[in-house]
């Protein structure tokens, strides 16, 4: 349970962002977790990193992002070399409580509830080291929710973030844009259409006067985006950087209540969905 103190403390510092939401469908939280959490996290993706080898985990890790090299494999199969380049591991907080005590914070789960009208639930969890480098697109393409407008995405910067290392670009208001329905009628993605996608959602950009922004961050920040928010990564310009990130996709739970069997809930509160990993390609 959130305490009365804590509801307290969100509505004054926060108060004006969450406000912003049905406008923007964005709201950025600067300074939201301190050093010490951050680095926590930043050192435990060492950790997992140094005893994949032996964990018999059944992560998968999305290698060569972007590249005609991609490939989804299992973690614990991953060269050292597929570290030096942009990667994701997928899901880690199925296994892991040290993810899950950052994504499923109390503080923060406090703010989702606001926006989602409802308590959250973690459908999936993403960890990068640089740039995704990825187009733009909406996230409900990928994973669209039971319910409309009840998905939301949270992207904790786990390193400072500017315009040479990547930084996430995403569209203010972009999420009142009608959903392309794809050749099926339906708002699922179907890669051979993405062109189409693109086309319409520029069209409706320039229609609308939206302009790209770039989220800058130092660690610790924060960025929740609305899951029809149109976003993507922009190009890593110095690749000795890195721009470690943790992103985390979440529903509401009440929508989801027939999959009890999958719902879990996590040792410091809030829940999550135990389901399989993704398999490997």
């Amino acid at each position: 349970m959130i305490s009365d103190n804590t509801n307290a403390s969100i509505d004054d510092k926060y108060q004006v962002e969450v406000g912003n939401w049905d406008k923007d469908g964005f709201i950025v939280l600067r300074g939201f977790f301190n050093q010490l959490e951050t680095e926590n996290v930043n050192q435990f993706i060492d950790n997992v990193w140094h005893s994949r080898a032996i964990s018999q985990s059944p992560v998968t890790i999305d290698t060569y992002l972007e590249s005609p090299k991609y490939k989804r494999i299992l973690l614990s199969s991953a060269s050292n070399e597929a570290r030096l380049h942009p990667y994701k591991i997928n899901d880690l907080f199925m296994e892991h409580a040290e993810i899950r005590r950052l994504i499923l914070d109390e503080r923060l789960r406090l703010i989702l509830s606001r926006l989602l009208d409802g308590e959250p639930i973690v459908c999936n969890s993403l960890n990068f080291e640089f740039g995704s480098q990825q187009g733009n697109h909406c996230d409900t393409i990928y994973m669209p929710p039971r319910k409309r407008n009840k998905m939301l995405v949270s992207w904790i910067a786990l390193d400072p973030v500017d315009a040479n290392n990547g930084p996430v670009r995403y569209y203010p208001g972009s999420h009142k844009i009608p959903a392309y329905r794809f050749k099926n009628g339906k708002i699922n993605a179907v890669a051979s259409e993405m062109p189409e996608f693109d086309a319409y959602m520029r069209n409706q950009l320039d229609i609308r006067g939206i302009s790209e922004q770039a989220f800058t961050a130092q660690r610790g920040d924060v960025l929740i985006w609305h899951a029809q928010l149109l976003h993507g990564g922009t190009p890593i310009l110095d690749e000795s950087r890195l721009r470690r990130s943790l992103v985390t996709h979440y529903f509401r739970k009440q929508d989801y209540l027939h999959h009890f069997l999958r719902i879990r809930k996590s040792e410091t509160g809030g829940f999550y969905f135990r389901r399989k990993h993704p398999h490997v390609t």
